[in-house]
């Protein structure tokens, strides 16, 4: 595969992650939030091992499998159902930039594990990434009574996202440990598929007959989210990887402005100003570490 390939293929990969926020917020408004989810993601494991029938085993290190599965599963269904349970449009958007402090969690715990080394400016990008998501959740971002109040409002929902951008930090920072050069995403979308419907099951919630419209929706978006991960795979082998890298760091702004288009929402201009402040400090963050 060509780099030019490869990098568009990579770049794809974003845009679909960036649009996932708007569209699942949409599903769960039809459904119930865990219904939604169980559908969507066994639509994206079946188009996951169709399109990597090859990398379906279990036959992989037990850390890895254990450790960064749980990781991954549990990180897809909190924050999903984070979003599912968001009580507006605004709010879902909201809760996408709790998430997206992972970028920036990645680097301080990869810090922490001894797997990169900071430079003073990293430490200011991670404060200035908290610094605009407290000014994506209240504009008052001075005063603290009025976002602990907003938080309150939904505490479920807020922690929820929050747990979620711990975990995926754990999981890029152990998969490098533990991977020993394997790729089992497609397993853990699987896995995490089952863990929704189980979760279904044993909540004795009823089950709802999803519209044709729906159905359409809920095939495309989960056949899209197989897809983004197949191409990004194939990004990272063949692509530049600087450039995906630094392409992802962009991810919040595009999921704002994708998720304000697909929700028809307007935020106000300092969800805007937060978002670019997010980004931004995990660029900062990125450009002044290092791997070691």
């Amino acid at each position: 595969m060509k780099p030019s390939t490869a990098n568009l293929l990579g770049l794809s990969s974003i845009l679909i992650w960036a649009s996932i926020v708007g569209g699942v917020k949409l599903i769960t408004e039809q459904l119930t939030p865990l219904l939604a989810i169980a559908l969507l993601y066994s639509v994206s494991a079946i188009s996951m091992v169709i399109l990597n029938r090859k990398t379906i085993t279990f036959a992989l290190p037990k850390t890895y499998l254990i450790v960064c599965g749980g990781c991954f599963v549990l990180y897809e269904v909190l924050f999903l159902s984070a979003i599912g349970l968001s009580h507006t449009r605004d709010e879902a958007l909201i809760l996408a930039m709790v998430n997206y402090l992972w970028p920036s969690f990645t680097l301080l715990f990869a810090y922490w594990f001894r797997q990169v080394s900071f430079q003073l400016a990293a430490y200011l990008g991670i404060l200035i990434s908290i610094f605009g998501l407290a000014l994506v959740i209240n504009p008052n971002v001075l005063n603290i009574s009025l976002l602990l109040k907003t938080i309150a409002q939904n505490p479920s929902a807020y922690s929820l996202a929050f747990i979620a951008a711990i975990l995926w930090s754990f999981y890029c920072i152990f998969t490098r440990k533990y991977a020993q050069g394997h790729n089992a995403v497609p397993l853990f979308f699987c896995l995490t598929a089952l863990s929704l419907w189980v979760l279904f099951f044993i909540s004795n919630q009823s089950w709802q007959q999803p519209l044709a419209s729906l159905w359409l929706m809920i095939i495309v978006m989960g056949s899209l989210i197989g897809m983004a991960y197949k191409n990004w795979n194939q990004s990272l082998q063949f692509g530049q990887i600087q450039l995906l890298l630094l392409a992802s760091y962009f991810t919040p702004i595009l999921s704002s402005l994708f998720g304000s288009i697909i929700l028809g929402i307007i935020p106000v201009w300092t969800f805007w100003l937060g978002t670019f402040l997010v980004s931004f400090g995990a660029l900062l963050c990125w450009r002044f570490s290092k791997s070691i």
